[in-house]
């Protein structure tokens, strides 16, 4: 993933995580049982929006507890958001949200796993983010950046 510059603010780290193709979704359970799973997000206009089938371990969680952590792929050029997952409904009654995948999601066959096609994707959740921070390995020093909602 590209630089984007120095974050100064939310909207430097949401298009940090919309740069990300998946990346790794950290909930916890009803008994303290971290859990992670890979999930596609979008970002319109600086809300972060996930979905997925309500009958997952992740949803089950987030519904439970919606405190969250969004963690790139790269171990090298990171980006870790933490907040609340909240869900918010439908991903079908949310077309802007739906248009935000529809544009990210536009490899071969992907259209397949978004909202609409495949039935189990029943459940959209928007981030409410509270804190972030990212750098790069290769200039671990000089690239870190931290955000902290106000």
């Amino acid at each position: 993933m590209g630089d984007v510059g120095p974050a100064t603010g939310w909207g430097d780290f949401a298009l940090r995580l919309q740069a990300e193709r998946t990346v790794w979704l950290a909930t916890v359970g009803p008994d303290g049982t971290p859990h992670a799973a890979p999930v596609w997000l979008a970002v319109v206009d600086d809300d972060v929006y996930v979905f997925t089938s309500g009958v997952t371990v992740k949803a089950r969680n987030l519904l439970a507890d919606p405190r969250a952590v969004l963690h790139s792929e790269d171990g090298e050029d990171v980006v870790i958001v933490s907040g609340r997952l909240e869900f918010i409904g439908n991903p079908l009654d949310y077309p802007t949200a739906m248009a935000g995948f529809g544009e990210k999601y536009r490899e071969p066959g992907d259209a397949d796993y978004l909202p609409g096609r495949e039935p189990s994707a029943d459940s959209l959740f928007r981030l409410r983010p509270e804190k972030a921070m990212s750098w790069n390995l290769a200039d671990f020093e000089g690239s870190q950046r931290r955000w902290s909602a106000p």
